[in-house]
């Protein structure tokens, strides 16, 4: 059986410097780390878990809340986080709220009964008391995939990333502009800014099929077959699921993608470019936002967090496909 001792031996480090890389240890020279780390993989070491738990008074669990397990971006990025967890000897307890706030709620109650070391969250609903609340919790908390207030959090730029799809309509001649999604989501007021900026008129050239509000197949018959598709629409929705369904109503009307309108998703899924015409999408960073989480996460656990929040807004890029004309990244 290989031991923490064969692993200093191959390293060339300390037995103490191999059980600080193992525990999560933030202080450690990145360089060894990754040199530890190396051999930790090639030798298979498996640590005792149940020793180290007791010596740290730790479970060695990280609980992770998520609002939609079916949607394969959330997926991605559960297995970055587990495969960045796993580096430092934890395991992950999942749990899937379907957005739903009491959900949400109970998981987090859950969790805290395992006495998990930290979790890692996407709130259903981060306006809500329940989760402001969460702020001052004893157990350390990284909100991914949104930028919340009163929390360390790692997110996306929605904001940037609906100005570049504004801007790409633009670019490629289209006079007329949709999103489909809610009101106020970041997307939207990018989106929305940007054609404002370039000079359109909002009132005219822009149109919103809220979710909340209207069914998005009954919103998008009543606008292309209105005198607003004679000019071009470009059709941004919130994320890669709604565009494809977007794309099946487009075909069912027969509207030509992409000369009458472009569609453009938010996720790039790996089925947006297995379609037929492939989606263009904002594509999210999920590797660098697991790494960077988990990251985050560890230093508040090890207590080597001096900020209290910190706050890690990554750029999207996008990537245009068959359904906005050219296969270019930018």
């Amino acid at each position: 059986m290989v031991t923490m001792k064969d692993i200093a031996k191959m390293a060339g480090v300390s037995q103490a410097t191999v059980s600080r890389v193992i525990s999560g240890n933030t202080s450690v020279n990145p360089e060894i780390k990754a040199r530890v780390m190396q051999w930790i993989r090639k030798l298979d070491y498996q640590p005792n878990i149940i020793a180290q738990s007791l010596v740290g008074n730790r479970t060695l669990l990280i609980g992770v809340i998520i609002t939609d397990i079916s949607n394969p971006f959330f997926s991605d990025v559960i297995k970055a986080v587990e495969n960045e967890t796993s580096n430092y000897g934890y395991s992950i307890i999942l749990f899937n709220t379907d957005g739903d706030t009491e959900k949400e709620k109970k998981y987090i109650n859950i969790l805290k009964s395992y006495k998990v070391d930290g979790i890692l969250i996407v709130p259903s609903n981060a306006k809500d008391k329940h989760f402001k609340s969460l702020a001052n919790s004893s157990t350390p908390i990284v909100v991914i995939t949104q930028d919340v207030d009163g929390f360390s959090c790692v997110s996306m730029s929605h904001i940037s990333g609906g100005k570049k799809v504004a801007r790409h309509f633009i670019d490629m001649g289209y006079s007329k502009f949709t999103f489909i999604g809610y009101e106020g989501d970041d997307k939207e007021i990018g989106f929305k800014e940007e054609i404002k900026n370039s000079g359109f008129d909002i009132d005219n050239d822009y149109v919103l099929i809220n979710k909340e509000k209207k069914h998005i197949s009954d919103g998008l018959k009543e606008l292309l077959l209105g005198s607003f598709s004679d000019r071009g629409i470009g059709i941004f929705a919130h994320n890669d699921i709604e565009a494809l369904m977007v794309l099946h109503i487009l075909k069912d009307l027969k509207v030509k993608i992409p000369d009458k309108a472009a569609l453009v998703g938010f996720d790039n899924i790996y089925i947006s470019k297995e379609v037929s015409p492939s989606i263009s999408s904002v594509a999210q960073l999920i590797d660098e936002i697991g790494t960077r989480a988990v990251e985050i996460l560890m230093d508040k656990i090890n207590e080597v967090d001096e900020e209290k929040e910190r706050h890690i807004v990554l750029e999207p890029r996008l990537v245009i496909r068959e359904s906005s004309l050219k296969s270019i990244e930018y």
